[in-house]
């Protein structure tokens, strides 16, 4: 056995000696030891299942309607208790058992309102679905419900559509954000701050003032939760800052670029306004949130947008990723990121301005060669700054 064997060379090599060992080997025995379910009886159960699975599909249409309902929620008790009896007796993987359970439930919301024509859209369908899987993460702490919690989340917001009101909007940030706030891990943070991203695009429904920048204003609304959580957390947060900011600024040239933009959405006092919003952001990212401050850029969209050229957004974009990555490398800090950035608004560009006029190798040439001076120039900047401090 391998863990027996472990314990001999530890024990050989002088790290514990034998009294250590037997007392490892004593507790070990001791531990409840997880059952197996026999193959057989394992694959029997598989072939039942799609047999019973088989049956109530091929007999569908003719099962009345509260006895679907009555099935799918039999089916949604039975996998619960399976998952009681599985954690109790160590056999099987409760968690899986509970999913089952879960997506039984949905499907016992789709059938009820398939069975009494109720509409998903504006009701509370899809909200009991969402509620559910936060009941789940909250009593059993796994990442597999906070994966079912984004997806029944993003399903109820486009549940909300295309009548959405302040009422069930205001619930749904409320809920995302007790999310937000009082997890502690990694990944319902990220995804809880993705919602809450995701909710702030509805004000294009929401409110009757059309204007092109709703995902700035609620890029920038978001970095007061930052306030709201650890240091450790923000390092955690602040690419997605950098991610949806970078995203929007190619989205915006690309727009600007190739379609015809209409400057009705446009006007002198909100681009004022988002300018004294990104100075705001640019104060905040200085003196508190130093890693996210290159979003405070889009404060100045407003202002690039009526060059229906997109010359001065093209330049801003090209020089962001430049200077993105010499401060990066000067910094030691991963460069992939920034590289992925360069390449994209250097993409974006040559598709605007070079499609037609210019070969792709020829314009991306240029690119590369551009990258090279820059890289030789840090290089010997850093070679420089060696040689001083030596």
């Amino acid at each position: 056995m391998e863990f027996e064997r472990k314990l001999a060379q530890w024990r050989d090599e002088g790290f514990i000696d034998q009294t250590a060992v037997d007392r490892i080997k004593a507790f070990e025995k001791g531990q409840p030891q997880k059952k197996k379910i026999p193959l057989l009886l394992l694959i029997g159960l598989i072939f039942f299942a799609l047999a019973v699975f088989s049956f109530i599909a091929a007999n569908w249409q003719a099962i009345p309607e509260l006895l679907k309902v009555a099935m799918v929620l039999g089916l949604m008790w039975l996998f619960y208790v399976i998952a009681y009896f599985s954690e109790k007796k160590h056999f099987g993987q409760p968690i899986l058992f509970r999913l089952l359970g879960l997506a039984m439930f949905g499907a016992s919301i789709l059938v009820t309102a398939q069975t009494f024509h109720f509409s998903l859209s504006n009701s509370v369908l899809p909200w009991a679905i969402f509620i559910a899987a936060l009941a789940h993460y909250f009593q059993w702490r796994h990442l597999a419900y906070v994966l079912v919690i984004f997806v029944f989340g993003i399903f109820t917001l486009t549940s909300f559509l295309p009548n959405t009101n302040w009422v069930e909007w205001g619930i749904f940030i409320a809920i995302s954000f007790a999310w937000f706030h009082f997890s502690k891990d990694d990944a319902p943070k990220i995804l809880s701050w993705m919602l809450l991203f995701f909710s702030g695009l509805l004000m294009w429904d929401l409110v009757s003032y059309s204007s092109p920048f709703w995902p700035i204003w609620t890029l920038f609304a978001l970095v007061l939760l930052l306030f709201l959580v650890p240091t450790g957390k923000q390092k955690l947060l602040s690419p997605l800052y950098l991610i949806f900011g970078a995203v929007m600024l190619i989205v915006y040239l690309a727009l600007r670029g190739e379609t015809e933009m209409s400057l009705v959405d446009l006007n002198w006092p909100e681009s004022i306004a988002l300018a004294a919003a990104g100075l705001g952001v640019l104060f905040l990212a200085y003196t508190r949130f130093r890693d996210i401050i290159w979003i405070s850029i889009l404060g100045a969209m407003g202002f690039l947008l009526f060059d229906d050229t997109a010359i001065a957004l093209a330049l801003v974009a090209e020089v962001s990723a430049l200077a993105y990555l010499i401060i990066s490398q000067r910094q030691n800090r991963p460069l992939a990121p920034g590289f992925v950035y360069f390449i994209l608004v250097h993409f974006v560009i040559y598709v605007i301005y070079a499609w037609e006029r210019l070969d792709m190798s020829l314009f991306f040439l240029i690119g590369a060669l551009l990258l090279f001076a820059l890289s030789a120039a840090a290089w010997w900047l850093n070679r420089k700054r060696e040689g001083a401090a030596s």
